[in-house]
């Protein structure tokens, strides 16, 4: 065992760190340990004292702007900076009528058998820029059970334009004989109506169809012969042909309101 020399006449001899036990090294470790919890602690501590300090001072706040139980009733609201509204007049009976109805603008006449591919596409075009509630297309509007002769009558009564819509089988009908002259005919009941009513009738050839003829219709609808129509081709022309259509159906409409 290495020794030194001993100081002070203390007869113990000291030992080398070479010669110290594991439990000298536990003990070091131990200390550091306590160190180091008892400032983690300290630390834990403050978070804690800071955080509940913080809690008290936010609940004062709250105390000193709540008004005490029993008192929400008395208290004043704060002042508004929006202008007072006063209350609107109490709408008529005519009104909400005339609002629960809104008006066509436009009716489509057109046969089924004849031209009905087509005319969707018309009549997705128009409903695209005037608005599906100012369309009206003939049997898909009719409620059940009313009479279709005065319910097309009065809806074509009720619009400013009138577009018929003409294919290659408008006039065609059964055993040979001409639709339009059943007084039944869908589309004769909406075209007479627009006529006696002096509502604008357009006629809208498709399918490369042209116009028919003096002795082609009844004489109650000749005067659909002086009428000027228009075409409407197929694609690629189709678009530009409707862009025609509803700018002359917008003159049409414009006319109507400012008389």
């Amino acid at each position: 065992m290495n020794t030194i020399p001993l100081l002070f006449n203390d007869p113990t001899p000291y030992v080398a760190p070479s010669d110290w036990t594991p439990l000298y090294f536990l003990s070091i470790v131990l200390v550091v340990l306590i160190v180091f919890v008892v400032i983690v602690g300290g630390f834990l501590l403050f978070l804690v004292r800071r955080n509940k300090r913080e809690s008290e001072s936010r609940d004062v706040r709250e105390t000193m702007f709540t008004a005490p139980p029993g008192t929400e009733s008395e208290r004043v609201p704060a002042p508004s900076n929006q202008p007072h509204k006063l209350p609107l007049s109490k709408p008529s009976q005519s009104q909400i009528a005339e609002d629960s109805q809104p008006r066509p603008a436009i009716f489509i006449a057109y046969r089924r058998d004849d031209s009905i591919d087509v005319t969707g596409r018309i009549y997705d075009r128009l409903c695209q820029h005037f608005g599906k509630q100012n369309v009206f297309k003939d049997v898909d509007s009719i409620p059940l059970g009313v009479d279709f002769r005065k319910h097309l009558g009065d809806s074509v009564g009720q619009c400013d334009v009138l577009l018929t819509v003409i294919g290659r089988h408008w006039l065609a009908g059964d055993s040979g004989h001409r639709r339009l002259d059943d007084v039944h005919d869908f589309v004769r009941i909406e075209m007479e109506a627009a006529l006696k009513r002096n509502i604008p009738l357009v006629p809208v050839l498709v399918q490369g169809a042209s116009m028919p003829s003096l002795e082609d219709l009844p004489e109650i609808l000749q005067s659909l012969v002086y009428r000027n129509g228009i075409p409407v081709r197929p694609d690629p022309d189709f678009h530009q042909d409707m862009d025609r259509l509803i700018k002359g159906i917008e003159g049409y409409l414009k006319n109507t309101s400012n008389s």
